[in-house]
């Protein structure tokens, strides 16, 4: 199993708009939910600070790979339109889930 972590910092009051265009804009949700080994996804959100880590779980390195040319574009549209409210560039991280329970 792979996690792939998103960190962004945004103005707070922009979260919930950020949330419901995730869930909008171009069916990202929705492309998410029809994505071969992604097992599941969290928002994780600080609305004090601004903060937001979205965490993917995906079943192999393979499956992240293969959906990349589709996600891609979409995440970077997503980053784009809230440009002016990101308060640093968004990092993208990858983990090998070394254990769970």
């Amino acid at each position: 199993m792979v996690a792939r972590i998103d960190s962004l910092q945004v103005a707070p009051e922009r979260i919930d708009e950020m949330i419901s265009r995730y869930r909008e804009r171009d069916n990202l949700r929705h492309m998410h939910l029809q994505t071969q080994g992604l097992l599941h996804q969290y928002w994780l959100v600080d609305r004090h600070s601004g903060q937001i880590k979205i965490i993917g779980l995906w079943e192999s390195q393979e499956d992240i790979d293969a959906a990349i040319p589709t996600l891609e574009p979409a995440r970077g549209r997503l980053w784009s339109e809230f440009q002016e409210a990101l308060q640093e560039t968004p990092t993208l991280e990858v983990y090998e889930v070394a254990d769970r329970f």
